[in-house]
């Protein structure tokens, strides 16, 4: 009864949260005595350092015995009967979601004798299909490591940060395609698809990249699966106090590489003398000598230890940051003083040409934090609760150094120089996960899981708030004599210099409760059963719109409405926006209720053939931003999809060679869906609120329209003249959305060995590819009357193809290709666990990556996070070269070849050194071409067969550490970037033309174009600036070298 009351007390508090991760590992294995017959009733205790009292389990009839839910670490099993000599088999590691499989021979003896293992580990999951890779805290607290829990995973295969690729890019995915976990909570952004938070390394236990043959289990990731688990507590009080500090000072940070610009005061025409290689040092810091003033302190204070003995743990962190830049600026509106210049006249040189100087800051304050809680309250049950703040504000702004920022902008609070004192700009941005795990073993074959948490995120207290009613003049009014001087202005005058919107609340977040049954029993073989059925809910609750009405006023001219009137009073018409009739800006609150099962089985054949069969499917809908059931095919889940249609089946298969988890083989199949970001509903269905309202402008005085500021007083708005209605501009794409949606999906196939070749080092082999089926995206076409439409749809299916197909679009026009991306990679890998003072690791990756699409993040557009609505299909000739060929190659973000190595060595005087390495080939270049408001590849992708140069370069971290009366330890460490000082080249300007090349749709479909004259054609077609004098040129290099300070003590 109690354990029952005890379960259901569990129950009720995880169903706040959301998680769906298993953040724990398993031994299991079989006793045998010294004939091969097995054992029932071996006694098995399991006991770690990070293992909360002990696990404990009975061998069945079988000898099979399972310990279930055990955090990452070493551990120390015991086997004993009576009558048998009992065995300790030590230093056995356990990682996070592995399942180590332990074998044990007991010998018979009428004494109680012990023998005790060391060494002789596995290191080989021989169950999983699952690769990756995992770094625990004794590995990456000796490598050079940035600020934050993912700063070394591009050490792991095929993964890597691709800027081009918005993020993190595992397999070719891009950086919108991850899923990512934090003791077991999905921190991912339920808008954008990217990681919401941060975790600094003295945090963290452990870390491990997923990148293929996830179980059904695992969903909503096409490129990799990353998850953190946080430090627990222990038997023992410890206190660790880290800081940290660096500047920009020239003996911290190398002096700034050279860049290739247009001069930003060029005149046209347009020449090579306008183009210029420069840095910011010599160019505005006298050589580096008097940079702007950057410097960052931050704090990190851990204590852990115990409330009860083996019975409740806990962990407790403190973050602290303050960074701040002080910055001397100036204005291009400001005179010139050529006695003050040091090159007076010349501009490339000397910019500012004795312009004053103004001071200014900016300043943020970061106060993260975490905590978690780890506990067996009754034989068996293992449960934690964990959370993790990032909250942070910054205040102060800075202009830019080429002197072309508006004066006018509140910089800081003293600026006089503006219509607004006593504000400088300023957000807060508070951040938070929490989690709530339960684990019972309720028998040595059946284990009860339940994972929740809670994800969120906000942006508020934005500082500087439109005080009252904005005005634009759309057209001047000094014409007109009667107006008084105080009343005039010439066009694009305003009296509100920086955003119309007030961010009163910006949420995000998801919550969802995961339950896992898992259940062990031999049926020709051993199965263990896993069913799984999870509730997800992500959420929205958004107000960044206008506080105050917004009054455009078009002088002397008119608006003509749909049905041919004229909008005219006696001085033009104005309009108002954020008023009566509705809010402007962003308004919604929204969520979703979404589920997922699945089912799985581990079918182990004999001892060393394991067969992984898995399903999992889900239901998932883009609910509608907008409440108003009046707009054109209004649906309040515009997009859904059933459990039928995200079916989604893993297959694997894995053979343990030799029987003795020192050799395996594998290979997996599977189909993967994403989870729909709900970025895309913010502009199409309804989120971002738009009425305008017209009238006449009857009275030059017009600061008496709207002048209450309020945006429901209608008889305010209407002092200027004669209300004539309103207009609706984001009316939805409701009825532009394919009914027959089919969600996006990716094949993988892989497979692979890995070996241990001694205790502590082991080698791997693993080939992979992946196939895009589909995905959704916004498509432009021309409709059957040729009118210029936007699609939500499949490409290349459904209604998004020609009419003569079934589809809605013209087929006059080129059809909307599908999308295409191949993925193919070969890791190898070689790793060395830390033991005799020193680790390593190097492994090398080729790839091959291609088709016509690079994901939800754009490779075509430099990494833009626009997940579903990217420019991929916006225009019908989009996804074709100007000779109307589809386009079909290597895609921007590929690379041949790359290389990682790492390693560290621990002197026994207290010195360590760790140094992580990277090769890798350079991104193709590929022509493109400013055209009609977009950019095309005119030759198709890769068309120069030249690539960027390979790029080698190292970090390196050094520490020191001494004891004090061996109970406490001092540290001092420091982290250097880029240690090679490597300059190598990352980019060229590949764009061909200045002035954009503009071609009707007949001239274009004509193909008057051909391979050879698309050149000739931007000759005859553009008369001033048409070539861009940097075409051809290299524009950055690698970045200069830097380092960071750091400082510990622990006892």
């Amino acid at each position: 009864m109690k354990r029952l009351i005890s379960f259901a007390s569990f129950l009720i508090l995880c169903g706040v949260f959301a998680a769906a991760q298993v953040p724990t590992g398993m031994i299991t294995g079989k006793v045998t005595d010294d004939q091969g017959a097995p054992l029932p009733g071996v006694s098995v205790v399991a006991e770690s350092e990070k293992l909360v009292g002990q696990a404990t389990a009975i061998t069945d009839a079988t000898g099979t015995y399972r310990l279930f839910s055990l955090p990452s670490g070493s551990y120390t099993v015991k086997f004993t009967l009576k009558g048998f000599k009992t065995v300790t088999r030590k230093d056995i590691l356990v990682f996070v979601e592995q399942t180590i499989t332990l074998n044990v021979t007991m010998e018979p003896s009428p004494l109680e004798e012990e023998i005790t293992v060391i060494g002789q580990r596995p290191l080989i999951d021989v169950k999983s299909t699952t690769k990756g890779s995992t770094m625990t805290r004794e590995v990456f607290m000796q490598l050079p490591r940035n600020r934050s829990f993912d700063g070394l995973l591009s050490t792991v295969p095929g993964v890597q940060y691709e800027s081009n690729q918005g993020g993190l890019s595992v397999d070719g995915a891009s950086g919108t395609e991850n899923m990512w976990y934090v003791d077991g909570t999905n921190i991912t952004s339920v808008h954008y698809g990217l990681r919401t938070q941060s975790v600094v390394m003295e945090q963290v236990e452990e870390v491990k990249v997923t990148a293929s043959g996830y179980t059904a289990e695992f969903g909503g990731s096409m490129g990799g699966v990353v998850s953190v688990i946080a430090r627990s507590g222990g038997n023992a009080f410890h206190g660790e106090i880290y800081g940290y500090y660096n500047n920009n000072r020239l003996w911290m940070q190398g002096k700034a590489r050279d860049y290739l610009r247009l001069n930003p005061y060029w005149t046209s025409p347009l020449g090579p003398e306008d183009i210029e290689y420069v840095n910011e040092d010599d160019l505005y810091y006298e050589g580096g000598k008097k940079r702007d003033d950057y410097q960052r302190f931050e704090g990190v204070f851990n204590l852990s230890g115990y409330f009860i003995k083996d019975r409740l743990w806990f962990f407790a962190s403190f973050n602290p940051i303050y960074s701040r830049t002080v910055a001397d600026r100036w204005f291009t509106t400001d005179p010139v003083d050529l006695t003050k210049a040091k090159y007076p006249g010349d501009t490339q040189k000397d910019p500012r040409q004795g312009r004053p100087l103004y001071e200014f800051y900016s300043k943020y304050y970061y106060y993260y934090w975490q905590a978690k809680l780890t506990g067996q309250p009754i034989k068996g049950m293992r449960v934690s609760a964990s959370a993790v703040s990032n909250f942070y504000y910054y205040r102060g702004g800075i202009p830019s150094l080429a002197g072309t920022s508006s004066k006018d902008f509140p910089y800081r609070k003293d600026w006089s120089n503006t219509l607004m004192s006593g504000k400088e700009p300023g957000f807060s941005y508070p951040n938070l996960s929490a989690n709530l795990t339960l684990d019972w073993t309720l028998s040595n074959n059946f284990l009860l899981s339940l994972r929740s948490g809670l994800q969120r995120t906000n942006t508020t207290n934005q500082q500087l708030v439109m005080p009252g009613t904005y005005y634009y003049f759309n057209r001047s009014n000094t014409a007109y004599a009667e107006i008084p001087a105080e009343l005039k202005h010439s066009s694009g005058w305003t009296n509100w210099p920086t955003s119309v919107y007030e961010y009163k609340k910006w949420i995000y977040g998801r919550a969802s409760v995961n339950l896992d049954l898992s259940y062990y029993i031999n049926l020709a073989g051993e199965h263990a059963w896993k069913f799984g059925i999870q509730y997800i809910r992500p959420f929205e609750d958004v107000d960044a719109s206008a506080s105050h009405p917004l009054v455009n006023l078009y002088w002397g001219t008119y608006y003509t409405w749909p049905t041919g009137e004229k909008i005219q009073g006696k001085y033009g018409y104005y309009t108002t926006r954020g008023d009566f009739k509705s809010p402007y800006g962003n308004l919604w609150t929204i969520h979703s209720d979404n589920w997922a099962i699945y089912l799985h089985d581990s079918w182990t054949i004999g001892r060393k053939f394991t067969l992984n069969l898995g399903v999992r499917t889900e239901s998932e809908y883009v609910p509608a931003m907008s409440k108003d059931t009046s707009l054109p095919g209004y649906k309040a889940k515009p997009i859904e999809f059933g459990f039928d249609q995200k079916l989604a089946p893993r297959l694997g298969a894995v053979y343990d060679v030799f029987g003795d988890s020192s050799l395996k083989i594998f290979a997996s199949f599977g189909v993967y869906y994403d989870v729909m970001k709900l970025y895309m509903a913010e502009g199409a269905y309804g989120g971002f609120k738009w009425w305008t309202s017209y009238y006449t402008l009857d009275t030059y005085e017009w600061t008496k329209i709207a002048a209450s500021g309020k945006i429901d007083d209608r008889a305010s708005q209407e002092a200027g003249g004669k209300y004539f209605g309103s207009r609706n501009w984001r009316t939805g794409s409701f009825e532009e959305t394919e009914p027959n949606m089919k969600p996006v999906a990716q094949s993988e196939l892989s497979f692979g060995a890995e070996k241990k070749i001694t205790e502590d080092i082991s080698f791997s082999a693993r080939f992979v590819y992946k196939h895009l089926i589909r995905t959704i995206e916004d498509i432009g076409y021309l409709d059957a009357e040729f009118n210029e439409q936007y699609f939500i749809g499949n490409p290349g299916e459904g209604k998004a193809r020609p009419v003569s197909q079934g589809g809605i679009f013209a087929d006059e026009f080129w059809p909307a290709p599908k999308p295409k991306r191949e993925y193919y990679g070969l890791n190898l890998a070689l790793e060395k666990r830390f033991s005799n003072n020193w680790q390593a690791g190097i492994n090398y990756t080729w790839s091959r990556l291609f088709g016509n699409y690079g994901g939800l993040s754009s490779s075509d557009e430099s990494g833009r996070n626009s997940p579903n609505v990217e420019r991929y299909w916006d225009l019908w000739f989009e996804r074709y070269d100007i000779h109307g060929r589809p386009l079909d190659g290597i895609l921007p973000s590929d690379r041949t070849h790359y290389i990682k190595g790492y390693g560290s060595y621990a002197f026994p005087f207290g010195l360590t050194i760790g140094i992580a390495a990277y090769g890798r080939s350079g991104l193709p270049r590929t022509t493109n071409l400013s055209f009609n408001d977009m950019q095309i590849f005119p030759d198709g992708y890769f068309d120069t067969g030249k690539r960027l140069p390979f790029t080698f370069w190292a970090d390196m971290y050094v520490e020191y550490n001494l004891r004090i009366a061996n109970k406490y330890t001092v540290n001092v460490n420091a982290t250097f970037s880029n240690i090679t000082n490597t300059k190598t080249i990352q980019g060229y300007y590949d764009r061909y033309n200045y002035t954009m090349l503009r071609l009707t749709d007949a001239e274009l479909l004509a193909q008057k174009t051909n391979y050879k004259d698309w050149k000739t054609l931007v000759d005859q077609k553009i008369t001033v600036d048409k070539l861009d004098p940097r075409y051809g040129m290299w524009t950055s290099r690698f970045g200069t070298w830097s380092w960071r300070l750091g400082a510990r003590f622990s006892f």
